[in-house]
């Protein structure tokens, strides 16, 4: 396809040589300095993400109580209630016999199993 003869694109084309010509690569110092200041800038969001997350967890540790309130009852127990109930001393403990086996005693006699009939 033959190219048409526009006069924006070949504007377009000088401009790109011209700037082919005229380009110059950074300097390595610039180039180092730059990396260094966003390896710094990361740094520093890393340090501030950690104390962001340990200061919360430490006001959380301050402001969550330690020790639970006791549980209040909804009514006052009167002095009659409270001679009914059965003291809470410790359970009397309960004899546990274990039972044991022993094998009969005398000889030892094995049957052999009966012998299978090949009848043909």
């Amino acid at each position: 396809m033959p190219e048409s003869r526009d006069p924006l694109r070949s504007l377009f084309e000088e401009a790109a040589r011209s700037g082919r010509e005229r380009m110059v690569p950074a300097p390595v110092s610039d180039i180092t300095a730059r990396g260094q200041r966003a390896h710094r800038r990361h740094i520093i969001w890393a340090v501030a993400a950690c104390l962001a997350v340990s200061g919360g967890g430490a006001a959380a540790a301050l402001l969550l109580p330690t020790v639970p309130a006791p549980n209040v009852p909804a009514t006052t127990p009167s002095a009659e209630s409270s001679t009914e109930l059965p003291s809470t001393g410790p359970p009397s403990p309960t004899p546990t016999a274990v039972p044991t086996t022993r094998p009969p005693s005398g000889p030892r006699t094995t049957v052999p199993p009966p012998a299978a009939s090949t009848q043909q």
